[in-house]
């Protein structure tokens, strides 16, 4: 044979082992694969016969890769088995009958018979119908496993179910494309609840709920405990006897990569998100992400309130999760709840009720949403708070909180009356302020260090703001202020400055005065315009102490000085 005979004989040989060894073969393994039917297993499907033993024969009999075809018809079955690499189809409905009825409680967590059950499986396809008296599926100790339009009945009469889903130390798990429902009885009573989630995720990782429906469940819609990387998406999670997704903590601080986006969160007993960590001793962070989901009439059973019901999420004891442009409505409780919480970001959130924030804080931004209030509670304690471009009525903060830096920037204030009581820095700057109660528009009772700048402060019944004694170093600058009766009042700061402000004094009010200090403690105003009302007072010093007045204008209206030992520049 010549040299070339042999070269091209070698070449041929390569040639074909490629292809035995890539597209030839898979090739060959597509044709393997075998759709096999459960009637051609004795399987009867006439809803009355017990087609356990047959369907179990057919899934036995094929090999990875396999479908077992479950066709029209209503097929009687106990609890059937998965081998790994084998689907599971059906287009009838698989109907569990057990002899037997098990409940779920605190020590029996899953029952010995679920409908479909897979213990270290892999590698399998389902999408089924049907109707079960215990779980629906339960995975134990499975990996890649896909779940797809499924749908799954509970039994809505039973009082202590089981969960309609269950996975325990599984991994790669996605359920997409399914309907869950009626695993439990709903919500009877405001004060207690009974079991039966529609998706219990324990101790596993890496699990991916898409477009599904999970409504109608005893407890949780979603219940997540000890178990990184979940992902729920684009599912309607609606009527659960309590929240629609709950996040609950092991000891071991595995908890981390949540994604919940695009859900649908309407009428579930308790909140739509709850995220609660009593397991370690500081904010655990989880580095998680709620967006784009909707809520409403969360809270209740029956119309009567529960002590639960957050519009969009409830954070305890946790740090860096960012809340995005949520909307909520008509919610039992706060919109958002944070209690004891490390670094969190809001931003572009919409709801009719208010945020709630309690114990200690590390840092919390808000950016544009739109709120009712914000309150905090006793004994807050806070690192950094930032507020950018908000609209809300105003925020309730109680006397003696801490917040070491306080910082309010370009926010609207629909009906503000902002009382300051703190330890720490405070920075309002480009805020809108409007205020129609009888309290004064900004409160400013203690301080470590207040700035004030280039805000428009409206208030139509009362002061624009007043300055008590204990806040210190205070600077007013280049502010709006309009209020009725007085603009500023200022009992003894020491070292107030107010410089450059435009100070209108309403005519609807009994006196027209833009500014009084009482007792001024080396009060500074410089460049300022007073406008109050002709041959009555504008700008009144009163009681002993000293100012510094330069280049102040007075537009209309008179000033008085008193016993108060003023030194004029320009004026």
């Amino acid at each position: 044979m010549s040299k070339a005979s042999v070269t091209y004989c070698l070449a041929l040989v390569f040639i074909l082992t490629t292809l035995s060894l890539t597209g030839y073969s898979f090739q060959q393994s597509e044709q393997k694969r075998k759709v096999w039917n459960v009637m051609d297993g004795n399987a009867k499907g006439d809803g009355i016969t017990d087609d356990t033993e047959a369907i179990q024969a057919t899934i036995k009999k094929a090999s990875p890769g396999d479908t077992v075809l479950i066709p029209e018809g209503t097929f009687i079955v106990k609890t059937l088995g998965l081998v790994s690499g084998v689907n599971i189809k059906s287009e009838g409905i698989l109907k569990q009958k057990l002899e037997t009825s098990e409940e779920f409680s605190k020590t029996r967590q899953n029952s010995s018979h679920p409908l479909i059950r897979g213990k270290d499986v892999k590698d399998i396809h389902i999408s089924i119908n049907s109707s079960s008296q215990n779980e629906a599926i339960y995975l134990s100790g499975s990996k890649n496993i896909i779940i797809d339009h499924s749908s799954f009945l509970g039994d809505s009469t039973k009082l202590r179910s089981f969960a309609g889903l269950l996975f325990y130390k599984c991994e790669n798990i996605t359920v997409s494309h399914s309907k869950i429902q009626n695993f439990g009885t709903d919500r009877l009573y405001t004060d207690r609840y009974q079991p039966g989630t529609g998706i219990r995720i324990l101790e596993s990782k890496s699990i991916t709920i898409d477009h599904s429906e999970i409504q109608h469940n005893g407890e949780n819609g979603v219940f997540i405990h000890s178990s990184p990387g979940i992902v729920v998406r684009n599912c309607n999670i609606s009527y659960n006897g309590m929240s629609g997704i709950q996040l609950a903590f092991g000891n071991r601080g595995l908890e981390k990569n949540y994604h919940f986006i695009n859900n649908t969160l309407n009428f579930n007993s308790g909140d739509a998100i709850d995220i609660n960590n009593h397991a370690s001793k500081s904010p655990l962070p989880i580095h998680s992400l709620i967006q784009n989901n909707q809520s409403k009439g969360n809270g209740y059973v029956s119309g009567a309130s529960t002590p639960d019901g957050s519009g969009i999420a409830t954070l305890v004891n946790v740090s860096n999760v960012e809340v995005y442009h949520n909307i909520a409505s008509q919610n039992n409780r706060p919109a958002i709840y944070l209690e004891g919480c490390g670094k969190i970001r809001l931003t572009g959130n919409t709801a009719d009720n208010q945020v709630e924030i309690v114990g200690k804080l590390e840092d919390l931004s808000l950016k544009k949403n739109e709120f009712a209030n914000i309150t905090f509670i006793d004994n807050v304690h806070a690192e950094r708070i930032y507020l950018d471009e908000n609209r809300m009525n105003t925020i309730h903060l109680p006397n003696g909180i801490k917040i070491d830096s306080l910082l309010l920037s370009k926010n609207i204030f629909n009906n503000a009356a902002l009382n300051f009581n703190l330890s720490g820095n405070l920075r309002l700057v480009e805020n809108k302020i409007n205020c129609s109660g009888k309290d004064p528009a900004i409160l400013l009772v203690k301080a470590n260090n207040a700035f004030l700048e280039n805000n428009e402060i409206f208030s139509q019944q009362s002061i624009g703001i007043v300055v008590r004694k204990m806040a210190q170093n205070v600077e007013i600058i280049n502010n709006t202020i309009q209020a009725r009766n007085t603009c500023i009042t200022d009992d003894g700061s020491p070292n107030l400055l107010i410089q450059k402000n435009k100070l209108t004094a309403l005519q609807a009010g009994a006196y027209h005065q833009t500014l009084r200090s009482k007792n001024p403690e080396n009060l500074r105003l410089a460049n300022n315009e007073h406008t109050g009302k002709l041959d009555s007072p504008v700008l009144i010093l009163e009681g002993n102490g000293t100012a510094f007045l330069e280049s102040e204008k007075i537009i209309s209206g008179k000033t008085n000085f008193g016993q108060v030992k003023v030194t004029k520049k320009n004026f």
